[in-house]
């Protein structure tokens, strides 16, 4: 229910063109992809609607170390140059 969006959220926001809004559709409907136990983090992906019609992918990473909040440490939207399908990492050739 409590939850902090930090600026390095913000800035994809920005430069990819979604919102905190968007974030939260994409967390409510996510599931967990990876979980970083050591840093108290996990990356979770969901979709939000850019239309009515028309969806996207949103990866979320999450801070969950407070008890009374969880941090949106950055959220993007997955790029075929990192990514192969958003729930599968490109290998990177040695």
């Amino acid at each position: 229910k409590k939850y902090q969006v930090k600026s390095h959220a913000v800035r994809h926001m920005i430069e990819e063109g979604f919102d905190e809004d968007n974030c939260i559709e994409a967390l409510l409907n996510g599931r967990i992809l990876e979980i970083y136990p050591e840093e108290k983090r996990c990356l979770v992906l969901g979709t939000f609607h850019f239309t009515p019609t028309i969806t996207s992918p949103l990866h979320i990473v999450c801070d969950y170390s407070q008890p009374d909040r969880l941090d949106i440490v950055t959220a993007y939207i997955p790029q075929r140059s990192y990514w192969e399908t958003p729930t599968r990492r490109r290998r990177i050739k040695k």
